[in-house]
């Protein structure tokens, strides 16, 4: 009796002991990897965050200036380039194809584009647009758009290529011979731009008052109560050595840098509170080619 006893008394021991462990051990375990876990600190997966929705930049959007979606566009503040859907830009396709024809002609007759896209009987050109998005990395919030629109003459002799913001804003212009046209050849290596007039790139509606000093040209603008002031001159030697030539490439696929003709400074200043603005404009004209580049500095 007694050796049963005490197998019986071993056995029930074993048994209270494995029912203590069984209930205290998980939550042992998971305390401590609760602990472990709470005390190293990690990354979010990207696939874990989303960032802002649409409508949230489209309304943060609104409020930035022209100078600052250029900015944006640039690189100047500081932003990632992506292809945009259409539903998130302001102007369609066709919008904002008018309104680079239109924007072509003004350059046209300031002296700053070779030729126009005017719809005369000779002048019928097929076309592509292409709508892209700088969105800023820091906040992920704020965002512009811009288009890369090319027109090529029905008889594949002619070719142009424009990149143009949704407010009109003109920051690269192309045109290349691609066949000779034995009845009207172009020749671009006599076209001479009025560069003095390269602030005509940037489009904003008001009223221009145009006043030549001494030392360059200067354009103000009257708009919306805000006044706008432009002094445009040739550059000189030591800001020619801040001119990146591959600065564009960030914004312009398959960008080839200009060897530029002629360099031109724009400095714009306002009477509001917004930032003074200095661009360089550079061109490069070749017998089959002429191409013209606005970048900020």
């Amino acid at each position: 009796m007694n050796k049963i006893s005490f197998k019986n008394f071993i056995l029930v021991v074993t048994t209270l002991v494995i029912a203590g462990l069984s209930i205290w051990l998980p939550g042992f375990l998971v305390s401590r990897s609760s602990s472990s876990e709470m005390s190293v600190v990690t990354s979010v997966p990207p696939e874990y965050y989303s960032g802002p929705s649409e409508s949230i930049i489209k309304n943060a959007s609104r409020q930035l200036t022209n100078e600052q979606c250029i900015q944006l566009i640039t690189g100047m503040w500081e932003s990632t380039i992506a292809p945009a859907d259409e539903d998130s830009c302001a102007i369609n396709e066709f919008g904002i194809r008018t309104l680079v024809i239109n924007r072509v002609d003004d350059l046209y007759a300031r002296g700053l584009y070779p030729c126009n896209l005017s719809s005369a009987y000779d002048q019928w050109y097929s076309w592509t647009a292409t709508p892209y998005r700088a969105l800023d990395t820091t906040f992920q919030t704020y965002a512009a758009i811009y288009w890369d629109i090319t027109f090529t003459k029905y008889d594949n002799t002619d070719y142009h290529r424009f990149i143009v913001t949704e407010s009109g804003d003109i920051l690269y212009a192309e045109v290349k011979i691609l066949e000779p046209d034995e009845n009207n050849q172009k020749d671009f290596s006599n076209f001479t731009p009025d560069m003095s007039d390269s602030t005509y790139m940037l489009f904003y509606y008001g009223e221009y008052l145009n006043t030549t000093y001494n030392k360059g040209n200067v354009r103000v603008m009257e708009h919306n109560g805000v006044t706008t002031s432009y002094t445009t001159k040739e550059a000189s030697e030591k800001e020619k050595q801040n001119l990146d030539p591959n600065a564009a490439s960030f914004y312009i696929n398959d960008f080839v840098p200009l060897d530029p003709s002629k360099i031109y400074t724009i400095n714009q200043t306002s009477s509001d509170s917004r930032t003074p603005m200095k661009y360089f404009v550079t061109c490069e004209i070749n017998s089959d080619s002429y191409r013209i580049l606005m970048q900020p500095r």
